[in-house]
C-alpha cells in the first residue's frame, strides 16, 4: 500500500500516459477530486502540449472524462462500518459492491471481470475500466440507483474518474491490476436497459478537433 504522495512529475507522467491511450484528460485540484477547470467536459484533451502546459502550473491530480475516452468504469463501493446491504442483496458473503458484482457474474455463469485495468480508490473501493459497448455510453449511476445493484456504480456519460497516482486526504489512487482495458462484459451489458444508453458517444474525433482547439487551460 502506497503511503507517500506523488510529485508533480509523477502526476504529469500519468496524464501523458493516459493521453497516449487516446483518453481525454484534465487537471483536478491538488489533493481533491474537484475539477481545476470550468467546463471540464469540453476542455479535457489528449494533446500532450496542452497537458504539459497545465501541469507546468502545479501538482494537479489527473482526471479523465470517461465516455469521450471510450470508457465505462464500474465503481465498486466499499461498505461503511456497520452498514448492511438492502434486503434483496442480504445473503452470505455480500458485504460490498465487489461482492454484488461477483454474485451477478456467478448467476450469469460468467467470470468476475478481474482481467482489466483496475484502480484501488482511497476509500477502499475498486474501479474497473472497460471499453463501452458499440460507442454507446450507459447512463452514469451511483450504487443507490444503479441497474447493477447495491454499491455497484457506473461512471460513463457526463462522469469523470481520478487516475492513479492522484491523491486525496484519504489516500492515493493506486493501480492494482495494470492490464489492458477489457471489453464491457456481456453479463453486465444485459442488465443495462436500452433506454439508459446514449445514441452515440459525445466527444468523437471530429467533435474534439472542433471544440478543443480554442480552449487552453487556465
Amino acid at each position: 500500500m502506497r503511503t507517500d504522495e506523488p510529485d508533480r512529475e509523477e502526476l504529469r507522467a500519468a496524464a501523458l500516459e493516459a493521453a497516449a491511450r487516446g483518453w481525454r484528460v484534465f487537471p483536478l485540484r491538488p489533493g481533491t477530486t474537484d475539477p481545476a477547470v470550468q467546463d471540464w467536459q469540453r476542455r479535457a484533451t489528449s494533446e500532450p502540449d496542452r497537458l504539459n502546459a497545465a501541469w507546468d502550473h502545479g501538482s494537479y491530480n489527473v482526471g479523465v472524462a470517461v465516455c469521450p475516452s471510450g470508457l465505462v468504469v464500474l465503481d465498486l463501493f466499499p461498505s461503511r462500518p456497520g452498514e448492511r446491504p438492502p434486503a434483496r442483496f442480504r445473503s452470505p458473503g455480500i458485504t460490498d459492491g465487489a461482492d454484488v458484482l461477483a454474485e451477478l457474474a456467478d448467476t450469469a455463469g460468467a467470470r468476475f471481470p478481474s482481467e482489466t485495468l483496475t484502480v484501488l480508490t482511497p476509500e477502499g473501493g475498486r474501479q474497473l475500466y472497460f471499453t463501452h459497448p458499440q460507442r454507446r455510453c450507459p447512463r452514469t449511476s451511483t450504487g443507490v440507483d444503479s441497474p447493477l445493484g447495491w454499491h455497484v456504480g457506473i461512471r460513463s456519460a457526463g462522469a469523470f474518474v481520478a487516475l492513479a497516482p492522484s491523491v486525496t486526504g484519504q489516500g492515493v489512487f493506486q493501480v492494482v491490476h495494470d492490464g489492458p482495458v477489457a471489453e464491457w462484459p456481456d453479463f453486465v451489458a444485459r442488465r443495462i436497459p436500452a433506454r439508459a444508453l446514449s445514441a452515440r458517444c459525445p466527444g468523437s474525433l471530429a467533435e474534439r478537433q472542433t471544440r478543443q482547439a480554442p480552449l487552453p487551460f487556465g
